[in-house]
């Protein structure tokens, strides 16, 4: 059975690309993973503090993104898998990709980190060895 993958952070890019990529798992007949790497260079794992909040703040978004794909999936003939992760973006989803050896990953051209997931996309692109779609916001 073919595997797409899906790279979200929440963002309207991610949301684009969520649709692109059910799109594309129906037609395949294929599992959508959908990965939300909380990113360890802004949210480590601190002690108490005021960062935190900032790290427990920063997985509830992960897991709600994660939850939004799978919702938008429900009406249609996709199965859903979903992780949320924390680590460096490109090298998670590249990771997760040899995980659940996806034929495709899906991801935004934009994300809502601009420092850090803005790149992450040409990242992926120039590293991994498979296919991967960048999705254009104004994509139909």
């Amino acid at each position: 059975m073919a595997t797409i993958l899906l790279a979200t952070d929440g963002s309207e890019y991610a949301r684009k690309a969520a649709e692109q990529a059910i799109d594309i798992a129906e037609e395949r007949a294929a599992t959508l993973h959908v990965i939300c790497v909380v990113d360890k260079r802004r949210f480590d794992e601190p002690a108490l503090s005021s960062a935190e909040l900032e790290t427990i703040y920063a997985e509830d978004h992960a897991s709600i993104n994660v939850a939004e794909v799978t919702a938008m999936a429900d009406e249609r003939a996709v199965t859903v898998a979903g992780d949320t992760r924390h680590g460096i973006p490109h090298e998670v989803i590249l990771d997760y990709a040899d995980e659940v050896d996806a034929d495709c990953i899906v991801i935004g051209e934009h994300g809502n980190h601009e420092e850090h997931f803005s790149g992450v996309g040409r990242k992926v692109t120039d590293l991994a060895d498979r296919d991967v779609m960048i999705v254009e916001a104004n994509a139909a």
